[in-house]
């Protein structure tokens, strides 16, 4: 197994700057490598075994076993770090793992994220020199798949040490006597199909572009009732996003009918979502299975990201919420957006000093601290927001202008002319609000008509 060798490093990496290189004459890469790295700070250590060092006994699975072995090694090795055992491939001292590569990756995927949720790395550090041919693929691919979610894909370090020289005959460093049961003939071997993997990987770049609001068209065969639905509701939200009609997304919105079928900022992903591995053992056959794997897992853990990714827009009421957007628009690059979104969420603003102000003077009600907007009223503030004192006086005759022009435009409803009015104001549209709720000089509540809504969605996804 494992020999002493003087392992030299280069760290040569603008999140190791600094650092350059180093050598370290230790039994194991990882070892040498993570000694270098905590030169710069504190470093968590992931260890990849199989479940193939193991057999199951006394009613126990290789998993349990596997785990035990390794954590005994990495002692013996003088590293420190958390083992996880992934499901095992082939046949080995007379049992046979049915694992596949994609429940490997799945797993690594998974425990990456999960050590990198609790850890907020500042980079992510990949050794690949001790493994199976399999294991490393799929950790290096797990690996790849999680650096794109965590956005560190410009901080993923990969290694992997040259081979032993045949020449140097150095001990072992960890002796661990396996009597292997030799058998007469030729083994019978499977070729591998690691393709889900690098589809596993396209999936999720694919869909982490939304997170730029890239406009791309986004389809992925899902046979998952439930997972489908989550999917188009995420990919209708960040079409919304992608357009410049934020205002729908707005978190206390409420809509009158049919309500539109998205995902709502701080809905709540929760934890991210774990594989489901079902470890099987037949002592009968020396079979070790791990059910089917789950090849929409990465898609499930894509979407967990891009709801949390819209969650950090999620705000109390509306002029804070497009504030947010504007900000997020204006960090990716979508400069025009921003402004459009930004000029909205000021005119809001002004809309909601004029309601109060004329609440102040009894034009308006305010009940419990509470004005609540018609969709007449609302549109009226909106476009004369700047001209709050000069409709104190003629309340009335703003309302029945604007009853005419709000009049034609509803019997119209839906048509392009809406549309670009809703993309216009940022998905702010007098057409598609009901009512405008303000409280504590906010607003904290809009209702929108679902229908007109629900309508204007449906035209945003086939254009």
């Amino acid at each position: 197994m494992w020999r002493r060798a003087r392992y030299r490093i280069e760290l040569r990496h603008k999140a190791l700057e600094g650092l350059g290189e180093g050598e370290v004459e230790t039994c194991s890469s990882t070892k040498a490598l993570a000694e270098l790295l905590r030169r710069r700070g504190d470093v968590k250590v992931l260890i990849f075994g199989l479940d193939t060092v193991a057999q199951p006994a006394g009613g126990r699975t290789p998993r349990e076993i596997a785990e035990e072995k390794y954590r005994e090694w990495a002692r013996a090795l003088g590293v420190e770090g958390e083992v996880v055992s992934l499901p095992g491939i082939g046949l080995f001292h007379g049992w046979r793992y049915e694992g596949k590569p994609l429940h490997l990756f799945n797993a690594a995927f998974y425990h990456i994220l999960k050590t990198a949720e609790e850890l907020k790395p500042s980079f992510i550090v990949v050794d690949l020199t001790h493994g199976v041919n399999y294991q490393t693929i799929a950790v290096l691919y797990a690996a790849v798949a999680a650096s794109v979610l965590l956005e560190k894909e410009d901080r993923l370090l990969l290694y992997n040490s040259e081979p032993y020289p045949a020449e140097y005959s150095a001990e072992t460093c960890i002796k661990e006597a396996q009597r292997v049961e030799r058998r007469e003939g030729v083994p019978q071997l499977t070729a591998l199909d690691v393709r889900q993997l690098q589809d596993a990987v396209g999936a999720i770049r694919l869909l982490w572009a939304l997170r730029r609001l890239a406009p791309l068209k986004i389809d992925v065969e899902i046979q998952s009732p439930e997972l489908r639905r989550r999917f188009d509701k995420v990919i209708t939200s960040y079409r919304l996003l992608a357009s410049g009609a934020a205002a729908l997304l707005f978190p206390k919105a409420k809509f009158s009918g049919r309500a539109p079928e998205f995902y709502v900022p701080g809905e709540g992903p929760g934890a991210v979502p774990e594989p489901r591995i079902d470890i099987k053992v037949d002592p009968d056959r020396r079979v070790v299975s791990y059910g089917e794997a789950d090849e929409m897992y990465s898609v499930a853990v894509a979407l967990h990201y891009l709801e949390r990714a819209l969650d950090e827009l999620r705000a109390e009421d509306l002029v804070s919420f497009l504030n947010r957007v504007a900000k997020h628009y204006k960090e990716i690059g979508v400069t025009l957006t921003s402004i459009v979104v930004d000029t909205t969420a000021k005119q809001l603003g002004r809309m909601v000093k004029a309601a109060e102000a004329l609440a102040d003077k009894g034009v308006l009600k305010r009940i419990d601290g509470v004005i609540e907007l018609s969709q007449l009223e609302a549109m009226v503030l909106f476009e004369r927001s700047n001209r709050a004192l000069e409709l104190a006086s003629s309340w009335r005759q703003a309302l029945d202008e604007f009853a005419k022009v709000l009049s034609g435009e509803m019997e119209r409803k839906i048509s392009d002319r809406t549309l670009r009015n809703l993309l216009a104001h940022g998905g702010y549209s007098h057409v598609a609000v009901e009512k405008v709720v303000i409280k504590d000089k906010k607003i904290v509540e809009v209702v929108y008509n679902g229908e007109i809504v629900s309508e204007l969605v449906q035209m945003l996804k086939t254009n």
